[in-house]
């Protein structure tokens, strides 16, 4: 996702939201199409090199667990603090924990 209306729209209307301590996560069924992905990373978090490697961590994510997630659906991620300080592992459990539930 691009556009900060597409971001807007999965966070307002979507079906599904989990809030955690390292991150949220919005989640809304498309009609058709391929899933999108949407990361938002807020000065809160640190600086530019912090908010980076963030939304990086959380791409990658995405992208090594693609097929475990239903196609046709948009995502919001937004980091909190701290998420860089547990092992890559362990997020990427915790994020594919809430798809799979």
């Amino acid at each position: 996702m691009h556009k900060w209306r597409e971001f807007l729209n999965v966070m307002n209307c979507g079906q599904n939201r989990r809030v955690g301590s390292y991150f949220t996560v919005f989640w809304m069924a498309r009609s058709c199409g391929v899933g999108r992905l949407g990361v938002v990373a807020s000065k809160k978090i640190g600086g530019a090199a912090v908010r980076n490697a963030c939304k990086r961590r959380i791409r990658e994510i995405y992208r090594c667990n693609k097929d475990k997630i239903k196609p046709a659906m948009d995502i919001v991620v937004i980091s909190g603090k701290g998420m860089l300080d547990l092992p890559f592992s362990v997020l990427e459990r915790k994020i594919t924990g809430i798809f799979q539930a």
